[in-house]
């Protein structure tokens, strides 16, 4: 989100996303003697963030990765108001209090060590994932990968002409400036995922989670991962799709910008904000976590 992210820029819907065959062939075409199936300028920019040789090639020289196609993005996205408005049903209040009772031992000492109130997480992992019902099947590696070479020169060039159709008012520097915006999210996104691989243990090909890289019961991006990740259930390993870890991980995301339930209502908008800059995503959170905190 936030570090976690842009999650309303990218998560829910990111893209916009044109995968024509004509757009698909050029995209190809582009790097005929590539060993890296078309991500030669990401392997570039991660090359230059430290990336390691053998990590690049492990991963880009895979055939499970996809080659490289144009990525289409709008200049300014909008999430539409009402997409959050079906969190106003009575099932999901339910689940949410379902997953409250489930673990009212954890959120017991969840509430007693960093002071956040459990409907407001468990209405945060209602919303982000049906309590764990639907974290995605998606390709990590592969969706951060296509979010960070937003910014490669012809991609740019690509999107400059598909977004000139629709809006003759549009300079190309406004697409550089969104593209750029999208590769510094998410560029660093990619050595978080290979870290997580290695410190858990497992393949970077066997990790899946939305269509903008987010992943676990609380859809975390890997930096916010690394950063507020929490071993809830003692096991040695922080899985986010462990429901105690979960649990701990989302508490500590907000308690770490200081988010209690006795904060000005104001300031309480502010902290979910950094997990979604969405004010209806905001809206659906506090609404969810009233009805829970109303129902037990």
């Amino acid at each position: 989100t936030s570090a976690h992210g842009d999650k309303s820029q990218a998560k829910k819907k990111p893209s916009h996303t044109v995968n024509s065959p004509r757009v698909q062939r050029k995209a190809k075409l582009l790097w005929p003697q590539s060993r890296y199936r078309g991500w030669d300028y990401l392997v570039e920019r991660l090359r230059d963030n430290g990336v390691s040789e053998q990590d690049l090639a492990a991963i880009y020289s895979d055939p499970r990765m996809p080659e490289r196609t144009f990525v289409g993005f709008s200049v300014k996205p909008k999430e539409p108001s009402t997409i959050y408005q079906g969190f106003k049903r009575p099932q999901h209040s339910a689940l949410g209090r379902q997953f409250v009772e489930r673990h009212a031992g954890e959120f017991d000492r969840v509430e007693t060590t960093l002071h956040v109130p459990r409907e407001v997480v468990a209405a945060i992992i209602v919303i982000e994932s049906g309590a764990g019902k639907n974290t995605g099947s998606h390709l990590l590696i592969y969706r951060l990968s296509r979010l960070a070479t937003t910014n490669a020169p012809d991609n740019l060039r690509e999107n400059y002409v598909l977004q000139k159709k629709k809006n003759h008012r549009l300079v190309f520097e406004d697409v550089r400036r969104r593209g750029r915006y999208l590769e510094n999210t998410f560029l660093p996104e990619i050595p978080a995922l290979i870290t997580i691989a290695k410190r858990n243990k497992v393949e970077v090909f066997s990790m899946k989670g939305s269509s903008a890289g987010a992943f676990g019961l609380p859809q975390f991006l890997p930096s916010a991962f690394l950063r507020f990740g929490m071993d809830g259930n003692n096991d040695g390993i922080v899985s986010l799709h462990n429901e105690r870890d979960a649990i701990w991980s989302a508490a500590n995301y907000l308690a770490s910008f200081g988010f209690r339930s006795d904060i000005p209502h104001q300031e309480k908008r502010s902290i979910i904000w950094r997990y979604n800059k969405s004010s209806s995503y905001i809206d659906a959170v506090l609404g969810l976590s009233e009805q829970i905190r109303g129902a037990r």
